[in-house]
């Protein structure tokens, strides 16, 4: 039985294959880099009781360290867009130095004016609208979301997921704290007029669980002066 050959292509039909093989490909590259020009800074966690502005419970210490500045914003967030959209992150830390592990919801903590008006945190998918797309995110006081704007022109596409990636990674969700050990997480604030400073304002935290005897502690105000 005889062995099929295979046939010998010459360099220009071989150029040619390559074309139709990888060509889509490249285009696609091309016009969706794989790699992106978005970095995402390691931020430095210190001891809560480090930070200016932190109380202390019993033997849990919790910080709040507002980003108030795109200096200050960019050693965290390779978002220059941040301060231009009115949002503030907040990074909170927590330290738990008894026996038991503690755990925070992200989605609890809220602002608190002088008139103890409340704010609450803004999701990190409308973070990514305002940023990649231009749509305009809510202020925090909203008690619902707005409707889902069009996509607009211009923003960081090109970046998007890997905004969203950093975003969420550095966002406080359900934040567990064991013995000994600190952790920390960002939850994000815009306010009306795109107000970025957060003096005379104060970071609330409602619940703070033990997990080993399901009691709530007693709740933090954590005042930024």
């Amino acid at each position: 039985m005889a062995s099929a050959r295979i046939p010998r292509l010459t360099s220009l039909e071989w150029h040619g294959f390559k074309y139709a093989l990888f060509g889509p490909l490249l285009g696609l590259s091309m016009a969706h880099p794989l790699w992106a020009d978005y970095k995402s800074p390691k931020v430095k966690v210190e001891p809560a009781k480090t930070y200016p502005f932190h109380q202390q419970q019993g033997t849990v210490t919790i910080a709040a360290d507002p980003y108030e500045t795109r200096e200050k914003i960019k050693t965290a967030f390779d978002l220059k867009e941040l301060d231009q959209v009115g949002i503030v992150p907040v990074h909170v830390i927590i330290t738990n130095d008894g026996e038991d592990t503690i755990a925070v919801s992200g989605k609890d903590i809220n602002l608190l004016d002088s008139n103890n008006r409340s704010f609450e945190s803004i999701p990190v998918d409308e973070i990514v609208r305002a940023v990649v797309y231009k749509g305009s995110p809510r202020t925090s006081r909203s008690p619902s979301p707005s409707p889902i704007p069009l996509p607009r022109g211009g923003g960081r596409r090109g970046d998007a997921f890997e905004i969203e990636t950093d975003l969420t990674n550095k966002a406080l969700k359900e934040l567990r704290i064991s013995p000994n050990a600190t952790a920390s997480g960002f939850v994000f604030f815009r306010l009306p007029d795109n107000r970025m400073r957060l003096g005379g304002y104060k970071v609330y935290i409602p619940e703070i669980r033990n997990l080993k005897t399901q009691q709530n502690l007693l709740f933090y105000e954590i005042d930024l002066k």
